[in-house]
């Protein structure tokens, strides 16, 4: 199974960042990677995604203040927090700020191609 889709990656910790860079682009997804806020804002600016995966915990901004950003500048792109948390997230706030999903770390394989299939079809 093979996704065209364009995938955004933000991530500080490069094992992570390569990590999913490999099961995306193992998926066929065409995939930039960058380890800051203020990247991802460059990179947004410049480009349109269908998808972004990005640490829930950035230096700078918040993935949440950034999927407040793509919700208004680009709706159709879907947005997913990736995190090590362990405690409750209540996925109806994330939601209202544009976040569709939660991937808990260590990254699954299945889970990741799963999400794409839920919400891009």
């Amino acid at each position: 199974m093979e996704f065209s889709f364009k995938v955004l990656i933000i991530e500080d910790n490069i094992d992570i960042q390569e990590s999913l860079k490999r099961a995306l682009s193992r998926l066929g997804c065409k995939v930039t990677a960058v380890d800051t806020s203020e990247n991802a804002f460059e990179e947004l600016k410049n480009t349109t995604f269908d998808a972004i995966f990005a640490e829930l915990c950035l230096k700078g901004e918040s993935s949440r203040s950034i999927a407040r950003w793509v919700k208004t500048n680009s709706p159709q792109t879907k947005f997913f927090v990736i995190t090590s948390w362990k405690g409750l997230l209540n996925l109806e706030i994330l939601n209202k700020d544009g976040i569709h999903a939660i991937i808990h770390k260590p990254l699954i394989f299945s889970e990741i191609r799963d999400k794409l299939l839920e919400f891009l079809g």
